[in-house]
C-alpha cells in the first residue's frame, strides 16, 4: 500500500542487472526487472480505461471519470490489496521509471492544450462576462476558505499551517480553462450559448491562475526560514525572469519558423523535435527555480500560435502519443496513491466532503444570482454552475503535489480524488441529459426543429438590402467571390451587404469563436492572409459599380465546430444566401477533411439558401471587353425547390447588361409531382417573360428520358461559360437522381452538381455554383418578390 514513509524512497540498486533480462528460458524472471514491468504499467491503463469507457459509456460517463478510475483499480483500492501484486508492480524499484515518466505528463498535456488556446481571442470574448465570472470564484472561494479556516481543527490529517486553505479553496473555486474546453468538446456542447458563457468565464480564472502558478503560490507551505522579501527575491523574481527570457527568446525564432515553411505545409519535423526539447529545458530550469515543470510547459503552449503550420504540425505529432502514453502513467501515478481503505476517521471525512461540497454551492449561488448579468434563465444558471463544476487533470495534479509534499495524508487525498471521480460522474450525465441547446438541423434530417422563419432567394424582397454572407478558406477563393458579386448588380434600390468570413481551422477543442476583423484598418509591412482577404473586398466595395458594404469577420474554430456560429450569425442578421467555397483537392474530402465536415453541415443546419462554389476560374484564359466586365452563365433547370432557386439567383444577375445568360431546361418525360410541377412551369415562364427583352438571355429546352439523355443535354453546354448554376436536388425527378446517385462522388455537390464539377466535364474549365434551398417547396417561392 501506497503510504506517506515511501512517497521517497531511497533506493539502492544494480542498473545492469535490473535493465538486463536473461530470458525466461534461462529461468529469469521478467517481473523482477524494471523495463518490463514498467511496460506492463503503460498497457495495464490504457486497455483498462477503454474497458471501463467501453461499459460506463451506456451511462454517459466520461473518459476522465474511467482513466481515474483505472488508475484506482490498479493501485491499492482494489488490485493493491494483493501483496504479491503490489510487490511486484508498484515496488520502490518498479516506481523510478513511472515516476519519472508520469511527472512529465501533466506538463506535456498542458503544453498540448494551451496551444489549443488562443489567448487575444479568448479575452475579447470574455470582456462581457466579468461580474458572472468573478462572482463565481469569489463567493465559493469565500466560503470554502472560512469552512476551511473554522473546521481546520476537525483535519488532523491536513498539514501547511496558514497556506493550505488558501491552496484549497482556489483550486477548488477555480473553474480550469483546459479542463471545462477539454469536458465540453466531449460533451458537444462547445459551441452552445452556455458552453460560449462557461470558457468566457474560465478565461478570468485563467489570470487568476497564471499569477499563482508565476508566484509559486502552488508551492508546499512556504519558506519558514524567508521572511517574505527574501522569498520574493530567491525564488518568485527568478521564476518571472526566466518566464520572460523563454518569452523575449522563444517568440521571435517561432516566428521565423512559421515564416520560412512554405504556405500550405506543415512544420519541418526537427522544428518540433526542437521545441519539445527547449519546453523540457525550460521546465528543468523552472524546476531547478524552486517550482515545478508546469509553469514552461503553459507559458510555451501560449506562445506558440494555435492554427497551422506550427501549433496545428505539433498537435498532430505528439498529442496522440502524449494522450495515449504519457496521460495514462500519470493516472496511474494518482491511482497508486490513492487507497480508500485509508478512509477511517468518518468525521474527519465528513468534514473534508463538506469543505468539497461548499465550492460547489458556493458556485452555485454566484452563477444563480448573476444569471442577469449575462441574460440566461434561473435553469441554465444551474446547469452553467455544473459546467463550471467539472474538474479533471489540473485538480489531480495539485492534489498529487499535495500529497508529495505532505500537505495532505492518505485519507484526505483518497477523499479529494475519490470525490472529483464521484461529483464528474454525477455532473456529466446531469449536463448531457438536462441541457439540449436549440439544434439548427434541416428539415430532412428527421429532427424536429425550433420554429424559425426559413429564408431563401425566392422569398427575399428585389427592393431593399440584400444580406449574403460570404466565408472565405483562402486568398484564391477571393476573385471568384468577387464577380460573382459584382454579377448579381448591386443597385440603389437593392444594395448588397456581404459578411465576409476568412475560416481558420484549428486543432480540435479549441474554443470557436466568430468575432469582427478589424486588423484591415491598421497598416503592416507584412500583411498575413486576413488582411489581404478583407483589404481585397474594402477595395471591391469601393470601386463597385453599384452600393456594396462589406463587414470583415474571422472565424477561429475546430472543423467540427466551425459551421455553427457562421449559421448562427446568417440566423441572426437573417441573410438569405450563405456562400461557402467547395475544396478543390482531393485529399479534402476524407473522413477529417474539410468539405466534409463543413459543406455538408453548413447545408445540413443554415435555415437559408446554401451556395457551394466550385471554383475553376483559375484554369480560363481572361477575356476582358472593353467594358471591363462580363460574365457569361448557365442556368440548369429541371425542376424542384433548389432549380428554382438557382432561377432566383439567374434572375438577379439578368440586369446587369454585361452578364449573358444561358438557361437549359430539361423535362423529364416520367410521373411526377403535380404541384410540383406546376411550380416549376409557372417559374420557369416568369422566367422567360421577364427577359423576354433581354439580348444577353438564351434559352435551350429539352425532355428527356434517362439520365443519358440528361448527361448529353449537359454536354451540350460546351466550355464557353464562367459559371454554371444548379440546384443540389432536382425535385420530383427522384428517378433520375437515384439512376446517377451512385456514380455521385461529392454528394454535398448533388447529381447534377457533381457531374459538372468533374476535371472530365468539357474540360474541368466552368465554376459551378451549388444551390441548396431550406425547408419544404412552397408557394412563397417567387422570381422577383416584391
Amino acid at each position: 500500500m501506497a503510504n506517506n514513509a515511501n512517497l521517497h524512497p531511497k533506493l539502492c540498486i544494480s542498473l545492469e542487472k535490473e535493465l538486463n533480462n536473461r530470458g525466461i528460458f534461462y529461468n529469469g524472471n521478467p517481473f523482477e526487472k524494471i523495463v518490463p514491468v514498467f511496460f506492463l504499467q503503460a498497457i495495464c491503463p490504457v486497455l483498462l480505461s477503454w474497458a471501463l469507457y467501453f461499459i460506463l459509456r451506456p451511462l454517459k460517463q466520461s473518459k476522465f471519470v474511467c482513466n481515474v478510475l483505472a488508475g484506482i483499480i490498479l493501485g491499492p483500492s482494489v488490485l493493491g490489496r494483493s501483496k504479491l501484486y503490489m510487490d511486484k508492480m508498484f515496488a520502490p524499484k518498479e516506481m523510478v521509471l513511472l515516476s519519472t515518466f508520469s511527472a512529465m505528463a501533466a506538463p506535456l498535456c498542458f503544453f498540448i492544450l494551451f496551444i489549443k488556446m488562443n489567448p487575444t481571442m479568448m479575452f475579447k470574448q470574455a470582456k462581457n462576462t466579468w461580474k458572472i465570472s468573478l462572482a463565481s470564484f469569489l463567493i465559493p472561494f469565500i466560503l470554502t476558505l472560512t469552512l476551511t479556516v473554522w473546521l481546520r481543527d476537525s483535519l488532523p490529517g491536513v498539514k501547511g499551517g496558514d497556506v493550505f486553505p488558501i491552496q484549497f479553496s482556489v483550486c477548488s473555486c477555480l473553474s480550469f480553462f483546459i479542463v471545462i474546453t477539454h469536458s465540453l468538446d466531449k460533451l458537444h456542447l462547445l459551441t452552445s450559448e452556455l458552453g460560449q458563457l462557461a470558457t468566457s468565464i474560465t478565461v478570468f480564472n485563467e489570470i487568476v491562475i497564471l499569477l499563482i502558478t508565476i508566484i509559486g503560490f502552488q508551492s508546499h507551505a512556504g519558506h519558514k526560514d524567508y521572511s517574505f522579501g527574501m522569498h520574493l527575491l530567491h525564488s518568485t523574481l527568478p521564476k518571472c525572469g526566466l518566464i520572460l527570457f523563454a518569452i523575449l527568446v522563444s517568440r521571435p525564432v517561432i516566428n521565423w519558423i512559421i515564416k520560412t515553411t512554405p504556405k500550405g505545409k506543415p512544420v519541418d519535423q526537427s522544428y518540433v523535435i526542437g521545441i519539445i526539447v527547449w519546453t523540457l529545458l525550460l521546465g528543468m530550469a523552472m524546476d531547478a527555480l524552486g517550482a515545478s515543470f508546469i509553469p514552461a510547459a503553459i507559458v510555451m503552449g501560449i506562445i506558440i500560435p494555435d492554427g497551422p503550420p506550427l501549433g496545428a504540425t505539433i498537435i498532430q505529432k505528439s498529442e496522440l502519443f502524449i494522450t495515449e502514453f504519457f496521460l495514462p502513467l500519470f493516472f496511474v501515478r494518482i491511482g497508486y496513491y490513492t487507497d480508500l481503505s485509508a478512509i477511517v476517521d468518518m468525521k474527519e471525512l465528513f468534514v473534508f466532503v463538506a469543505l468539497i461540497l461548499a465550492s460547489y454551492v458556493g458556485r452555485l449561488i454566484g452563477c444563480y444570482l448573476f444569471a442577469s448579468s449575462v441574460n440566461i434563465s434561473k435553469y441554465d444558471a444551474i446547469m452553467l454552475s455544473l459546467i463550471l463544476s467539472l474538474q479533471g487533470i489540473v485538480e489531480l495534479n495539485q492534489a498529487s503535489r499535495w500529497i508529495q509534499a505532505k500537505l495532505l495524508d492518505e485519507q484526505n487525498y483518497s477523499t479529494f480524488v475519490a470525490s472529483i471521480v464521484v461529483l464528474n460522474a454525477i455532473i456529466t450525465p446531469i449536463i448531457e441529459i438536462f441541457y439540449k441547446p436549440d439544434q439548427i438541423k434541416s428539415t430532412d434530417s428527421g429532427v424536429s426543429l425550433k420554429l424559425r422563419s426559413s429564408r431563401s432567394l425566392g422569398t427575399t424582397s428585389i427592393i431593399g438590402e440584400l444580406r449574403i454572407i460570404s466565408c472565405i478558406e483562402e486568398e484564391d477563393n477571393v476573385p471568384s467571390i468577387l464577380r460573382l458579386l459584382e454579377a448579381m448588380n448591386p443597385r440603389k434600390m437593392s444594395p448588397i451587404c456581404v459578411y465576409v468570413i476568412h475560416l481558420v481551422p484549428l486543432a480540435t477543442q479549441t474554443v470557436p469563436l466568430l468575432i469582427p476583423y478589424t486588423n484591415h484598418r491598421k497598416m503592416f509591412i507584412k500583411p498575413n492572409d486576413s488582411d489581404n482577404i478583407m483589404r481585397a473586398f474594402l477595395n471591391y466595395s469601393k470601386n463597385s459599380h453599384g452600393p456594396v458594404q462589406i463587414q470583415p469577420f474571422k472565424m477561429v474554430s475546430p472543423m467540427k465546430y466551425i459551421h455553427e456560429p457562421i449559421c448562427s450569425l446568417a440566423e441572426s442578421i437573417s441573410a438569405p444566401l450563405l456562400l461557402v467555397p467547395f475544396f478543390k483537392t482531393k485529399q479534402a474530402h476524407n473522413p477529417e477533411g474539410i468539405s466534409q465536415i463543413f459543406n455538408t453541415r453548413i447545408q445540413e443546419y443554415a435555415r437559408c439558401t446554401v451556395g457551394i462554389l466550385v471554383d475553376r476560374a483559375q484554369r480560363r484564359p481572361k477575356h476582358v471587353r472593353s467594358t471591363g466586365f462580363s460574365y457569361n452563365v448557365a442556368v440548369v433547370f429541371l425542376g424542384g425547390a433548389d432549380d428554382r432557386e438557382a432561377l432566383v439567383f439567374a434572375a438577379r444577375m439578368s440586369s446587369h447588361p454585361n452578364v449573358a445568360i444561358t438557361v437549359l431546361r430539361i423535362r423529364l418525360i416520367g410521373k411526377g409531382f403535380e404541384n410540383e410541377r406546376d411550380l416549376d412551369e409557372s417559374f420557369f415562364g416568369e422566367f422567360k417573360a421577364m427577359n423576354v427583352n433581354n439580348p444577353c438571355f438564351f434559352c435551350h429546352e429539352m425532355e428527356a428520358e434517362n439520365s443519358e439523355q440528361v448527361m448529353n443535354g449537359l454536354r451540350s453546354l460546351g466550355q464557353s461559360f464562367d459559371l454554371v448554376v444548379v440546384g443540389k436536388r432536382q425535385g420530383c425527378n427522384s428517378q433520375f437522381e437515384e439512376q446517377l446517385s451512385g456514380w455521385t462522388e461529392f454528394r454535398e455537390l448533388g447529381v447534377i452538381g457533381d457531374a459538372i464539377a468533374q476535371p472530365d466535364f468539357c474540360g474541368g474549365m466552368m465554376s459551378v455554383l451549388v444551390l441548396r434551398h431550406f425547408g419544404t417547396p412552397n408557394n412563397s417561392q417567387r422570381i422577383l418578390h416584391m
